[in-house]
């Protein structure tokens, strides 16, 4: 396979190569060794003797096994982004830099991913699960945990695979409990009824399930 130079990822003045995929990245190592734990570690170890660094040269490279190529130039776009401070991406392409930023320990990358996420319209749906799996705050998840509570569709086979199984029996208690009558009726359990609470005992309901 023939390994070639990133067109926009190949940096002159960077100090580190990387491989990802068959194709090379040279980036500065500053920002690597400054943000991340991961490469703390991972970097200043010195080479056994008779052995070239990683991360070198191109002969040498730092390959990075596990990653997609469009993951990491999402990642690099962070650091060498020409609108300095104006970061204008998809979730989809925010969810690929808090995917390696959570990998890797970038905690300050992290928590731009975050802000910028919290400022785009996601589906719920998509949300829990994104949120769920880089282990970030529930609590910022409470609207889409409203969402699939008030909602009048069931949760399907397929939203269940995604949301796991944990996540589908809270939310099916949820659904229960906003659909309960005034105390002293009789408890429907039809997920499909009409919701009965709404406002801040709603809120404080999916609070309270969630553990939010």
């Amino acid at each position: 396979q023939r390994i070639v130079r990133h067109a926009e990822y190949y940096i002159h003045g960077g100090d580190i190569i990387f491989r990802v995929e068959d194709v090379l990245f040279r980036a500065h190592r500053y920002f690597f060794t400054r943000d991340s734990a991961f490469f703390r570690r991972m970097l200043p170890h010195p080479p056994p003797p008779g052995e070239y660094a990683k991360g070198s040269s191109d002969n040498y490279p730092l390959v990075l096994e596990d990653t997609p190529q469009v993951d990491f130039e999402r990642f690099l776009w962070v650091f060498y982004n020409p609108k300095y401070s104006l970061y204008d991406a998809t979730v989809e392409e925010w969810s690929s830099i808090l995917k390696l930023a959570h990998k890797w320990e970038f905690v300050g990358v992290k928590t731009l991913a975050i802000r910028e996420l919290e400022r785009l319209d996601i589906p719920p749906l998509r949300k829990i699960v994104i949120y769920h799996s880089y282990a970030i705050d529930r609590r910022l998840l409470q609207a889409a945990y409203t969402a699939f509570t008030i909602r009048d569709k069931p949760i399907t086979n397929e939203e269940g695979q995604e949301l796991g199984l944990d996540t589908v029996l809270q939310l099916a208690r949820a659904r229960e409990l906003a659909r309960a009558p005034a105390p002293g009726g009789i408890r429907n359990k039809d997920a499909r009824s009409p919701v009965t609470v709404a406002g801040s005992e709603l809120d404080e309901l999916v609070r309270e399930l969630f553990q939010l």
